[in-house]
């Protein structure tokens, strides 16, 4: 009796040592995150249903973005991984990123082949010492030709939660690319909006924040979740 009970520990000894020593799946894949603004120039008229298609750069009644950058202090990817379960990996400080510079690339985190499903990504867009969270600068034309710089800053912290598509990852390197389509800030606004605003300085230009044309500034922000989205794709 006292042998089998002998026999019986080695054997579990052996089992749990096993368990303990089991490798985990290696990462093969390197995931990485752009941010891209599109949609750059968008109509401004005095009937809602008409503002916010796309429209070609100098046009009249129009609002011209010409720099937009994201500080984005965490990023944060879950998904469902077939044969693994749920995964949760993070990505922090990657701040000021120039959402107009082409393929810009930020933070890298690793990952392992398979099947991803239920792909989310939760940035959180806060401000750096010297930079806000989402700062748009550009120029508002209004329908007479007038050109008034405009400057939109969100100086609060936002958490945006986008989501991705079912994709089978194999070995290489996977970019998640956030889109910021920057004429849907003004979907469904209208010219007066821009047009009775306070103006500030020698240019008559429209600072946009939580104190300055603080009712411009809440339609904005309001509609900038809608402006996003993710697309998660092999390089």
């Amino acid at each position: 009796m006292k042998k089998l009970y002998q026999i019986t520990c080695a054997m579990l000894v052996v089992v749990l040592f096993m368990a303990c020593t089991k490798k985990e799946t290696a990462t093969d894949t390197k995931l990485s995150y752009s941010f891209s603004a599109s949609n750059l120039n968008a109509s401004l008229s005095s009937n809602a249903s008409a503002s916010g298609a796309v429209v070609a750069p100098g046009t009249n009644g129009s609002i011209n973005w010409s720099t937009a950058s994201v500080n984005v202090a965490k990023i944060e990817f879950s998904a469902i991984k077939s044969g693994s379960g749920a995964i949760n990996l993070e990505t922090k400080n990657l701040y000021l990123v120039n959402a107009l510079k082409p393929d810009s690339l930020s933070g890298t985190v690793a990952l392992a082949s398979g099947v991803y499903e239920n792909n989310q990504f939760n940035l959180t867009l806060a401000s750096s010492l010297t930079n806000p969270p989402l700062l748009l600068t550009g120029t508002y034309i209004e329908a007479s030709g007038t050109k008034i710089p405009v400057r939109f800053e969100m100086n609060q912290a936002q958490v945006v939660k986008l989501e991705a598509k079912r994709v089978e990852v194999t070995a290489g390197t996977y970019v998640a690319k956030v889109t910021v389509q920057l004429n849907a800030l003004v979907t469904g606004l209208t010219a007066s909006d821009f047009g009775q605003t306070t103006r500030t300085g020698s240019n008559n230009m429209i600072i946009i924040s939580s104190t300055i044309n603080r009712a411009l500034y809440e339609k904005l922000v309001t509609r900038f979740t809608s402006t996003l989205s993710v697309d998660f794709s092999k390089k």
